[in-house]
C-alpha cells in the first residue's frame, strides 16, 4: 500500500510540473513577439524605361546611394536589374537623396524624393512605422537619368511601382 501512494504521489508531481510546463510555453508565444513581412516601414519601388519608346528596361549596372543624412553610401550594386527597392529615410527630414549610375566610374545622377511622414503603430513586436504622403521626385542631376515619371503620391506599400526613372 505504502509502495502504491508513493507512485501516485511520484506520478501527481510529475503531472503538476508537465502542467505548469505546457502553461509557461504556451501563455509565451504570442503573435506579438514576431513582426511579420510587409508590416515594416515601404520602401520605395522604382522601375526603368527607355527613353526613346517608353518601353520597360533591364539595366546591365545599377550603382544606387542614398545620403541618409551622413554623405552619401552606396546601399545596391547588383547586375541585371528591372526594378529596385530603396529604404527612405525614417527621420524627420522632408526629402531623400537618390543617387543612380550605371558604370562604376561614370556619371552620377541625383533624385530628390520629397514627401511629408506620418508615424503608425504596428504592433509591439515592429513598433511603429513611416508612411510617406505627398511624395514628388525631382531630378537635380541628369545623366544617365533623363527624366523622371511619377506614378505615385504616397508609398504606404511597397508592392506598386511608385515611380520610372527614364534613361
Amino acid at each position: 500500500m505504502v509502495i502504491i501512494t508513493g507512485i501516485i504521489l511520484n506520478n501527481m508531481k510529475n503531472f503538476r510540473l508537465l502542467l505548469i510546463t505546457l502553461i509557461l510555453a504556451v501563455s509565451c508565444n504570442s503573435d506579438d513577439d514576431i513582426c511579420v513581412s510587409g508590416e515594416a516601414t515601404p520602401r520605395l519601388k522604382m522601375k526603368f524605361k527607355e527613353s526613346q519608346n517608353n518601353k520597360l528596361l533591364k539595366l546591365n549596372k545599377l550603382i544606387v546611394g542614398v545620403d541618409y543624412g551622413e554623405g552619401e553610401k552606396t546601399v545596391l550594386s547588383t547586375t541585371a536589374v528591372d526594378s529596385v527597392l530603396i529604404p527612405l529615410r525614417v527621420d524627420n527630414n522632408l526629402y531623400t537623396d537618390i543617387f543612380i549610375q550605371t558604370e562604376e566610374k561614370g556619371p552620377k545622377s541625383k533624385i530628390r524624393i520629397n514627401y511629408t511622414s506620418e508615424s503608425q503603430y504596428v504592433s509591439p513586436a515592429c513598433g511603429f512605422k513611416k508612411l510617406y504622403k505627398d511624395v514628388s521626385a525631382t531630378l537635380v542631376t541628369p545623366n544617365p537619368v533623363t527624366s523622371s515619371e511619377q506614378i505615385k503620391t504616397e508609398i504606404i506599400n511597397e508592392n506598386p511601382t511608385h515611380l520610372y526613372l527614364i534613361f
